[in-house]
């Protein structure tokens, strides 16, 4: 269990790693490798604490790298959500919205 642990934290720093060399041609932070490694490392006091929970733990690792690589979380669905909020109004309010 601890070793698949390990593996996803890794997969998780490479990929914050990649996004922000790819995106901003620097490396990445300290404090966003913190926050990466602190996120696997309650994921693993949870396994030491409730060792029933290993599998369901080791899933959701995985599944945050999924998530890390296709962008989906925090800046929700690979930066769609933003496109479609600048594609609105602009701020302006619509035709459908009545004004006082």
């Amino acid at each position: 269990m601890k070793g698949a642990l390990a593996g996803a934290w890794l997969l998780g720093l490479g990929i914050v790693t990649w996004r922000q060399v790819k995106g901003g041609a620097h490396l990445p932070v300290p404090g966003a490798l913190l926050a990466v490694t602190g996120l696997f490392a309650v994921l693993g006091v949870v396994v030491d604490v409730v060792p029933r929970s290993g599998t369901f733990v080791i899933v959701t690792a995985y599944g945050l790298d999924v998530a890390g690589v296709f962008n989906l979380w925090p800046q929700g669905l690979g930066g769609q959500v933003q496109q479609a909020a600048a594609a609105g109004t602009g701020g302006q309010p619509s035709s459908s919205t009545a004004t006082a």
